[in-house]
């Protein structure tokens, strides 16, 4: 069990996060934007990020350069203050962060290559057919009713349902087939198995890091 508050250890990862030149450009010009909602200051610092001529992104990578050294010195001073349980939280935080952006990377390029839709099972199917009867229920309540049915359904009754969810397996690794074959012709499966390796990386960091917390 973690022994500080979300709120503690957020507090700690950005103390200890490094700027980038990006960073600097921002904190230098977003007093000009001031009568701006952020949603539009971010927009418009962006785009003239992107505009700027090489000598401006210059000078920016090089004030940021400066401050990333002055960080580093700063970040180890701050480092030898915490401690060991801080710097746990801190380490574990950055795992989640990192499982996060992995999962989401891997998500978006799923959408983007139209991976098929999975197998539905007998129970999801049922639960479908049966869910605008009670609309009346919570979520909540909704799924612990559906369950009770399903478990109540005598085996004659299932088995529509579960035919319905062979078909639509049978349909799933066909598609699955097909989409896997497509990937490989265009070059993309390899990394979607980056992405997928990541997150295992990362997961198994977690486990090494929760074991050690606890022992």
């Amino acid at each position: 069990m973690n022994p500080f508050s979300a709120a503690q250890i957020t507090a700690l990862h950005e103390e200890s996060r490094s700027p980038s030149e990006y960073d600097a450009a921002v904190t230098h010009c977003e007093c000009t934007f001031a009568a701006l909602k952020p949603t539009e200051v971010v927009k418009t610092l962006a785009e003239k990020w992107n505009m700027a001529d090489e000598i401006t992104k210059k000078k920016y990578e090089t004030l940021s350069r400066e401050r990333m050294e002055a960080f580093a010195k700063e970040k180890e001073a701050y480092t030898s203050r915490l401690t060991p349980q801080q710097k746990e939280a801190l380490a574990e935080l950055s795992l989640d962060k990192k499982l996060r952006v992995s999962k989401k990377k891997l998500h978006e390029k799923l959408k983007e290559l139209d991976r098929p839709k999975g197998a539905r099972t007998a129970f999801v199917l049922f639960s479908s057919a049966m869910r605008k009867q009670l609309q009346d229920k919570t979520p909540k309540e909704m799924m612990i009713h559906l369950a009770t049915l399903w478990k109540q359904l005598p085996e004659d009754k299932k088995q529509p349902y579960l035919k319905q969810a062979e078909g639509d397996r049978q349909r799933y690794t066909r598609e699955m087939r097909a989409w896997t074959k497509r990937l490989e012709d265009q070059g993309q499966r390899d990394i979607l198995e980056d992405l997928k390796q990541d997150i295992k990386d990362i997961r198994k960091g977690k486990h090494s890091l929760e074991h050690k917390v606890k022992t």
